[in-house]
């Protein structure tokens, strides 16, 4: 016999929290093989794969109806039947419009704690992307002041550097007349100059 998996298993292997596996389950439930009712409910192996899909999707931020039609193209619905107390579960494809309606009116109803969790998380990702935009404008400001600096600072130093090469040309001028002035001094003079 097929060992049956409970939430627990599925979340242990796949790495996702039992409450959004949960959460998953309540909406998408018709594409579960499973058997069982409330926790004593269990998932075949192929509800797995089912999971899998439907994370993918929900990371790629699809709705709801993109992911059953999703799901439509790649798994068949399942539905338990019970004609006798023992339970027994059967499969069905997807040929019969009217076991399809049917089976859509028998969506359970979202689970409250489990759409807690979702909200929680999503308030979670919102203030982090409000505090991200927060460091993002004060990173920006400071930008926008170090630009400003380096104009005022480049601006400084081409003031100064025209004005030092203004000294230098009227120093360099200045040594010429003076050597221009200047006449040879003769030996003697140069001997004997103190």
């Amino acid at each position: 016999m097929t060992e049956l998996l409970s939430i627990k298993d599925i979340s242990q292997e796949l790495g996702i929290p039992q409450s959004t596996l949960r959460y998953y389950r309540d909406i998408f439930m018709d594409y579960l093989p499973a058997m069982g009712e409330g926790k004593r409910k269990r998932f075949y192996p192929e509800a797995v794969e089912v999971f899998q899909a439907i994370a993918k999707c929900m990371h790629q931020n699809k709705s709801a109806d993109e992911i059953t039609n999703e799901l439509n193209n790649r798994f068949s619905r399942f539905i338990e039947v019970d004609p006798e107390p023992q339970e027994s579960s059967a499969t069905y494809s997807q040929t019969n419009e009217i076991s399809q309606t049917q089976a859509l009116s028998t969506i359970s109803p979202i689970d409250g704690s489990a759409l807690m969790a979702v909200i929680a998380s999503q308030n979670q990702a919102l203030q982090q992307i409000a505090a991200t935009i927060n460091m993002v404008n004060g990173q920006q400001e400071e930008l926008s002041s170090l630009k400003q600096e380096v104009t005022r600072l480049e601006e400084r130093l081409e003031t100064e550097l025209t004005d030092h090469f203004q000294l230098v040309e009227a120093r360099l001028r200045q040594i010429t007349e003076d050597k221009g002035n200047n006449k040879p001094k003769s030996f003697w003079q140069r001997l004997f100059s103190c």
